[in-house]
């Protein structure tokens, strides 16, 4: 063991780190240190080093001293919106100094004026342990302040040697839970400890918190670190799966995030209350208020001795976590994708480490996990970015579910809800709202909350209608009275009008005899009017999706994507693996037809195990069937498991993002060794027409391929060069524009008589857009499973000819507005007896 002695870098009054007042700091989220009031204005090196970190705000300067521990200086609180003013530099990044040099010249008086606080962690981020000494004290600079102690595995030389690399992160939605859960599930598996460093910030890749907190963005360079045995291996594996991008989807489910609308409540008709909000899950609802209210858990600040408190919180986090693991045995994918990242919460080093530590001090278990939930809160929500701010909520479940487990009491029952409720609350919890019962919950309105919250995801998979961020004008909705709940619409109407309930009431009613009369007749083979034979299939993304969606309706399954077998591991799945997967589909599927879509891997559904080189637009990059062609043994064991399936419908291979015909050819004869080393029947192979290059050359493609099925959600971002991600382009960003149009009409023409042309993108659930795709020689649209009976409804109220002649109108539109707005009156018209009245 050794120790380096940090001394004082500007002379002030030192303070224990508790003092200062943000949360980040003062429960050591950031790292280990003092703090000091400034007095002196200028900032000098602590000891002999190198600058390691010098943002281009100055704000604050990091020092590397030779053994390896680096220090923090960050001057005053929020001073990096100062951008510069009031900081002179007298050194640059990777400058050698001495101690006592001087690194930084502050002008007080303007840091003052912009500057919560004057306060300046002197924080160790890496390389030891850090203890103050003597805090509570004025000191002058160059005394010394803090003791580093350092483990033998980080010192310089041998294996404990540091490395470090840097990488430009392709996070699209920043290092929010999941990406994060993955690089601390990475770099838990090798004997080294990982670092990452943005900036001056610096965080323990073991702890979610602390990489959450950082704040990075797509594109940031990060700095990675590793020291210890297994350093080198440990550093490429992180930077491996961060170029890899981490993310499951660029965008995939993803809503874009919303700036809560402060909008005043409005008296409308007869007093009516109306308040407007954020669009979380769309519908239109009207039913009873249950005001759901959050009681505050008392907790005890004073302990009752170490030993019985440590063990008190590690019982009821295991309990807690048990209770989470049995929850995420049951429903959907969205759902155990959350309770997935509420796991990783539990096991954050961070929070553990924070609040045992509060345990040490003589706190009870409850006040010290709350006391670190809530500091990781206020560091999300200190951040720039509304998704960071809301994964908070997630943190404040978790905090209430132990403080119940550590109370020794059962948890309270869930609120009873009436049939047609509409639950109104200041905020909603997912475990909360995964405890009401689904089928008497009618709607969701929260005064605060974000559209990309987990309660508004778990929302929109229900099928519930939720408002979120309409404000504290909520405060004023009495429980029990009469809400039109208008998600869609962005509003909420409290005490409506006999005129507006009226309204509200016939188009929902409409709305649901449509759709009960659809779910009457999902079972039925599905035919136009004129007798047309059109297949309606579901897209699946895992086998628990297959038998409900049978039961919806569904006549096949039009595309299976594999991804959900491929994401969040570390490695492949093996042949057998993935077989008893499809197997147990095409078991469900009773004979329907089975399209596998190979691995769409790459762009914006990366894989640690399949690494791609950093690329300026991943969309364009190495995605689709080009990565499994890059990795042929990875595509190789996938088509070998989809060659055993056994089924008495028809098992098809369809190839993603295919561009060229030597690229169906290579699969082709990929597909043909499959089949010969398995014994297996030979599937159909088809191709997903989702670039212009396909559509333009899909007569070119046919005599290769079996069927067709169009992408429409890729073809369309493709064909307009509009990026789907881009929030700013999503109400242009639309399939119905005439020019994807006419790359399907040609695509159609192109495949002549191919057993399937299908299409199983977007479009393929837009009931506006079905009697077009009809006309244009699609016989086999895959929807999404909730859409499929509301999909064969329409069809079975069109002819050919109407299809037909609605296509040929389209086409001759100029935009896709003009598209849907002659759709939308045909249809109606052809539809009249369902149509759905104006709401507002």
């Amino acid at each position: 063991m050794t120790s380096v002695i940090v001394l004082a870098p500007m002379a002030g009054w030192l303070a224990p780190l508790g003092e200062v007042p943000d949360a980040a700091f003062a429960e050591g989220l950031v790292g280990e240190g003092a703090a000091i009031d400034p007095t002196d204005a200028v900032v000098r090196a602590p000891f002999d080093g190198v600058v390691v970190s010098l943002p281009a705000s100055r704000h604050a300067v990091t020092v590397r001293s030779a053994e390896g521990v680096e220090v923090l200086i960050h001057v005053g609180l929020e001073t990096v919106a100062l951008n510069g003013a009031g900081f002179t530099v007298h050194v640059a990044e990777r400058a050698a100094v001495k101690a006592g040099d001087p690194l930084l010249t502050l002008d007080l008086d303007i840091i003052a004026d912009g500057a919560r606080s004057l306060m300046s962690p002197v924080i160790v981020v890496g390389g030891g342990a850090a203890t103050a000494i003597d805090p509570g004290r004025s000191v002058r600079a160059g005394e010394p302040i803090l003791t580093v102690v350092i483990g033998d595995d980080a010192v310089l030389g041998g294996q404990g040697e540091t490395l470090a690399t840097t990488v430009r992160a392709p996070l699209p939605h920043g290092l929010h839970a999941r990406p994060a859960a993955r690089i601390a599930a990475c770099a838990k598996g090798f004997d080294a400890r990982v670092t990452l460093r943005l900036g001056e910030r610096r965080a323990d890749a073991a702890s979610l918190v602390a990489m959450m907190g950082l704040g990075v963005r797509d594109g940031d360079e990060l700095g990675v670190e590793a020291s210890g045995r297994q350093a080198a291996e440990a550093l490429e594996a992180v930077r491996a799966l961060i170029l890899s991008g981490l993310e499951e989807a660029r965008g995939h489910e993803a809503t874009v995030a919303v700036a809560p609308v402060k909008a005043a409540p409005v008296t409308g008709e007869d007093g009516e209350l109306i308040l407007s909000g954020v669009t979380a899950a769309p519908g239109l609802v009207v039913g009873r208020a249950v005001r759901l209210r959050q009681s505050e858990i008392v907790v005890a600040e004073a302990g009752r001795g170490v030993a019985a408190e440590t063990t008190a919180l590690r019982q009821a986090l295991s309990a807690v976590r048990a209770q989470i693991e049995r929850a995420a045995a049951g429903g959907g994918a969205h759902r155990r994708a959350i309770l997935a990242a509420h796991l990783a919460f539990l096991d954050d080093p961070g929070l553990i480490e924070t609040a045992e530590r509060h345990v040490a001090e003589g706190r009870g278990a409850g006040f010290a996990w709350r006391e670190a939930t809530r500091a990781g809160a206020a560091l999300f929500r200190a951040l720039d970015d509304p998704r960071m701010a809301e994964r908070a909520d997630d943190l404040l479940d978790l905090e209430r579910q132990v403080l119940i487990a550590l109370s020794g009491e059962a948890a309270p029952a869930p609120v009873a809800i009436g049939p047609g409720s509409i639950v109104v609350a200041d905020d909603l919890l997912p475990s909360q709202l995964m405890a009401l019962d689904a089928a008497r919950l009618a709607g969701i309105c929260t005064a605060r909350g974000g559209p990309t919250s987990h309660v508004a995801i778990l929302a929109a998979a229900m099928g519930v209608p939720a408002l979120v961020a309409v404000g504290e004008g909520l405060e004023r909705v009495e429980d029990g009275v009469l809400l039109v709940l208008d998600a869609d619409g962005r509003q909420m109407i409290a005490a409506p009008s006999a005129a507006r309930q009226a309204r509200a009431q016939s188009a929902s009613a409409a709305r649901e005899r449509r759709r009960a009369d659809a779910r009457a007749l999902a079972g039925d083979e599905c035919r136009t009017a004129d007798g047309v034979r059109i297949e309606v299939f579901a897209n699946l993304g895992d086998a628990a999706e297959a038998a409900p969606a049978v039961a919806g309706g569904a006549e096949g399954c039009g595309l299976l994507r594999t991804e959900f077998l491929f994401l969040e591991r570390e490695t492949a799945p093996d042949e057998d693996e993935q077989l008893a997967e499809y197997q147990a589909i095409a078991d469900a599927l009773d004979g329907r037809p089975l399209i596998v879509r190979t691995l769409d891997a790459g762009g914006d559904k990366p894989l640690p195990y399949l690494p791609t080189p950093p690329e300026e637009n991943p969309a364009l990059g190495l995605r689709g069937v080009r990565s499994g062609l890059h990795r042929p043994d990875i595509l190789l064991t996938q088509l070998r498991a989809i060659c055993r399936v056994r089924s008495r419908g028809a098992v098809a291979v369809m190839l993603p993002m295919i561009a060229s015909v030597a690229e169906v050819r290579q699969a082709r004869a990929m597909l043909d060794v499959a089949v010969a080393e398995t014994g297996g029947a030979t599937p159909l192979l088809g191709v997903m027409i989702e670039t212009p290059a396909a559509a333009m050359t899909t007569d070119r493609l046919a005599p290769a391929i079996d069927f067709i099925s169009f992408g429409t959600n890729d073809l369309t971002q493709y064909a307009l060069a509009m990026d789907r991600q881009n929030a700013g382009l999503a109400a242009q960003l639309d399939g119905l524009h005439p020019a994807v149009l006419r790359l399907i009409a040609r695509s159609v023409e192109g495949a002549g008589a191919l057993k399937w042309i299908g299409v199983c993108g977007g479009l393929a659930s837009d009931l506006t857009a079905v009697p077009i795709l009809i006309g244009l020689g699609v016989r086999e649209l895959s929807a999404t499973p909730s859409m499929v009976a509301e999909v064969k409804a329409v069809v079975r109220g069109l002819t050919l000819e109407d299809c037909r002649a609605m296509a040929a109108e389209a086409l001759a539109q100029d935009g896709a507005e003009a598209v849907r707005a002659l759709a939308g009156e045909r249809l109606a018209a052809l539809l009249q007896p369902r149509a759905v009245g104006a709401v507002a």
